[in-house]
């Protein structure tokens, strides 16, 4: 069992450090209004990464394969990276005061939890966790194996969501206007691809076979 939760830890720490559309848009936020900010998008991520565990480990997976609940699921998610997108090009365009800490009760939390739960490809990730703790040697997994396996991994996650909020304060101060606008520009151009990215999965989803 120790094995199996230092491997999910390790597995869960790599998944964090590449980037994505959570990375980036707590990256926007933690720049503009400071650690929680950036902290509540990582943790809202992970409510929403709770969800789509809980609905894989029970089953209810077969849900999501309905080809209307993965549309409307991609239309929502590109109109939310697409909106985000919008809202970190107009701060490129806009000077802001780098000293203060923003609003903590906003909906910062709300957003990192929307940007996870609109994107079904995460159940993905937990109906293949068996084969994941077969590979660690697990041949016949037992829901005791998945639930230090999911420990492991969220552990990890919290504690990487602490870290990058850290990485983020620290690096916000030392930006200046120009470097705060060119974070942005990169976050929306990034946001924007992934959007668009997102949309043409979806048409391609709603034009297919049955």
């Amino acid at each position: 069992m120790e094995v199996l939760f230092v491997s999910a830890f390790a597995v869960s720490i790599a998944f964090a450090i590449q980037p994505g559309v959570i990375g980036f848009e707590a990256l926007r936020r933690g720049v503009s209004h400071g650690w929680a900010a950036a902290l509540l998008v990582e943790l809202g991520s992970l409510l929403g990464d709770g969800v789509w565990a809980l609905i894989a480990l029970l089953g209810a997976s077969i849900l999501f394969q309905n080809r209307l609940v993965s549309v409307f699921l991609g239309l929502f998610g590109c109109v939310l990276l697409l909106r985000f997108a919008r809202d970190a090009w107009r701060a490129s365009r806009s000077e802001v005061d780098m000293s203060r800490k923003g609003n903590a009760r906003s909906s910062h939390l709300a957003a990192g939890a929307m940007l996870s739960l609109s994107n079904p490809q995460n159940i993905t990730f937990w109906l293949g966790m068996s084969g994941t703790i077969i590979g660690f040697g697990f041949l016949n997994p037992e829901p005791i194996h998945l639930l230090v396996f999911f420990a492991g991994f969220m552990i990890a996650q919290v504690c990487w969501c602490f870290f990058f909020a850290t990485l983020v304060e620290f690096g916000r101060r030392l930006l200046n206007q120009r470097l705060f606008h060119c974070v942005n520009l990169i976050c929306a151009s990034f946001l924007a691809f992934m959007g668009m990215s997102l949309l043409l999965q979806t048409a391609q989803l709603s034009l297919g076979s049955p």
